[in-house]
């Protein structure tokens, strides 16, 4: 026998929209009235007391109408602002609509006139919206609201339940104590406290289940939905220096977010455990992460460069995603080297003109600063592990040694992993002219501060700069003499603090929403457009043959018709998207699951 399918009593404003529709009305109706913004504050202040339950409904309502000197054409205007403020969780569940079309009902205290038009096309039909109608006069001026509708009365929405005499479970959804009423008064089986929009504390206290989206609601229900799994479960991590820009662009997406500084004790790492999405700064070692390693993590982003190979390769043989913010800090890295440089040469009472600068690392950053250094009059050495086109007047060398003896003033800016061993010793500084200066803008364990705080004692070196990355590393050589010892100043610009931001923020959202992999370091890059129907399949191996293939062959035997399909490696895994076009049965899920070499499967939508 066939379970009935339950009722769904939506909320209007604030809930099916972001928005509250009559402060929207005035914002259109006073658009050149000088007391604007004080009346809708008022009008809002009303909203407030009665979604809080702390005014009688039909007074709040009669007093905001009083206040909107709106029109009947200003309605329309209306409807056009709203339909473009669908709660984003509502607009990407339209299937959800299309699904349950005759078990959905909006009940407002809010008004037909303009919700009707903009719920239509999720095919919610007028019959299936109980809400106000306005009163006009002759000049079609609104003046009222129809007081014989029970939604303009006290309890109204309780009141239109006990009406409808619904048979079957009944969903009550919403932001506001009218809605919760259903619940309280027993005209509703559940109530899901909505709080996407707005989050009304009075309600969130008296309500048991509480939703920040309607993504949320219809997994707790078991119901299909348009992602696998809601954003407000997804525990993002920001593990080190906490940054405001992406504390926001992860908090806006929806995800849960929690901050720990580097030094965090154990009851604050056990945060770390438990997070999908995780962000750190440089300041923690590679091998901590490692060692913290959350079971549950989609994806990993570090606030900087990633330097360690071996790091990043465990993480893509674990399925997890690292990204990185590029070149983000690329600019400030050069300005910085740029600036020590010049500090250190002046100290010595020298200028930069005609002395011969040496880069260790020919990168982003490397290239910015040979072109800066250039303009200044400097001739530019180079060694980098790949062929890289030289800029202005730099000159690419065959070893670092090299580069190492005829520099006058080394900059190294190495990304190669030191595999526990010291990339840069005594035996690297006593190549070195004496009296040169050397400058350190690599990770801090890729350089010997004994044998730099040696070499400076018998001015073998004339000078020595470092930013540091831990707060470790700055106590034990900022008394260095003719040096200039900085603290995570590569990455302190307002500038550079944006762009590692949005980055950072860009790679784990476009990966978490379409699996697009284009800021990865460690999975095959692929950018992808958003799924607008259908399902999409991420599959994750390691590369060897026929995985594809007996992919296909599993979707085939179920006659699961694939609509999309992308397919790219790298030395160590694949990394395949599939779009399907029809419902999939548990079982595939499964088999796909079991595909030999397979490293992690999950279904994106």
């Amino acid at each position: 026998m066939e379970t009935q399918k339950p009722y769904f009593i939506i909320d209007f404003d604030s809930t099916f929209t972001q928005v509250e529709a009559m402060e929207e009305l005035a914002a259109i109706s006073l658009k050149n009235d000088p007391d604007r913004e004080l009346i809708i504050e008022k009008i809002r202040q009303l909203t407030d007391l009665a979604m809080d339950g702390k005014m009688p409904f039909p007074k709040s309502l009669k007093a905001r109408i009083a206040l909107l000197s709106a029109k009947k054409y200003h309605i329309q205007m209306l409807v056009n602002r709203l339909r473009k403020r669908v709660s984003v969780s509502f607009a990407r569940n339209k299937n959800f609509f299309k699904a349950y079309q005759g078990q959905i009902l909006i009940v407002s205290g809010g008004f037909k006139e303009f919700i009707e038009p903009v719920v239509k096309p999720y095919g919610v039909n007028p019959e299936q919206v109980f809400a106000n109608t306005f009163l006009f006069d002759k000049k079609n001026n609104i003046i009222g609201a129809d007081e014989t509708n029970v939604l303009a009365m006290e309890q109204g929405k309780v009141k239109l339940l006990r009406q409808l005499k619904l048979k079957g479970r009944v969903i009550a959804i919403g932001d506001g104590y009218t809605d919760y009423e259903l619940l309280a008064s027993g005209q509703a089986h559940e109530f899901f406290a909505f709080t996407e929009n707005i989050a009304r504390p009075l309600v969130i206290q008296k309500a048991k289940r509480v939703a920040s989206c309607l993504d949320e609601i219809l997994y707790q229900e078991k119901l299909p939905m348009a992602i696998s799994y809601p954003k407000s479960r997804i525990k993002a991590v920001l593990w080190g220096e906490p940054c405001y820009e992406a504390e926001n662009e992860l908090k806006k997406e929806g995800y849960q977010i929690y901050k720990v500084p580097a030094n965090a004790n154990s009851s604050m790492m056990s945060k770390i455990k438990q997070a999908n999405l995780l962000v750190f700064h440089p300041a923690v070692p590679y091998q901590k992460v490692l060692t913290e390693m959350p079971t549950k993590q989609l994806a990993t982003a570090v606030w900087g460069e990633v330097i360690n190979p071996e790091f990043s390769s465990h993480l893509a043989l674990s399925g997890t995603a690292l990204i990185s913010p590029a070149h983000s800090h690329s600019r400030s890295v050069a300005e910085l080297a740029l600036l020590m440089m010049l500090n250190l040469f002046r100290q010595k009472q020298e200028e930069l003109l005609g002395k011969t600068l040496g880069i260790i690392g020919y990168g982003h950053s490397g290239s910015l600063l040979s072109l800066m250094a250039a303009n200044l009059g400097m001739q530019v050495l180079y060694f980098d592990k790949e062929e890289r086109p030289p800029l202005g007047n730099a000159m690419q060398l065959k070893t670092p040694q090299e580069v190492i003896r005829k520099a006058d003033a080394l900059v190294v800016l190495m990304d190669k992993t030191y595999l526990g061993n010291l990339a840069f010793g005594l035996r690297e500084i006593k190549q070195m002219k004496s009296g040169a200066i050397l400058i350190h803008l690599s990770y801090d364990e890729l350089i010997d501060s004994e044998a730099v705080k040696q070499m400076l004692e018998q001015q073998k070196l004339g000078g020595f700069a470092m930013d540091c990355l831990s707060e470790r590393t700055f106590k034990k050589i900022r008394t260095l003499k003719n040096s200039y010892i900085t603290l995570n100043e590569r990455l302190n610009t307002h500038q550079t603090t944006t762009n590692i931001a949005n980055a950072v923020c860009k790679g784990l959202i476009d990966f978490v929403n379409t699996g697009s992999t284009s800021l990865s370091e460690n999975f095959p890059r692929i950018s992808l457009p958003p799924l607008q129907t259908g399902h999409r399949f991420i599959h994750i191996h390691k590369n060897v043959p026929g995985v594809l293939a007996c992919i296909n062959s599993i979707l085939a035997e179920s006659k699961t018709n694939i609509s999309g399909q992308y397919l790219k490696t790298n030395d160590e895994i694949g990394y395949v998207i599939t779009d399907v076009d029809k419902d999939y049965s548990e079982s595939v899920l499964q088999e796909l699951k079991r595909v030999p070499s397979t490293i992690r499967f999950r279904v994106l939508y």
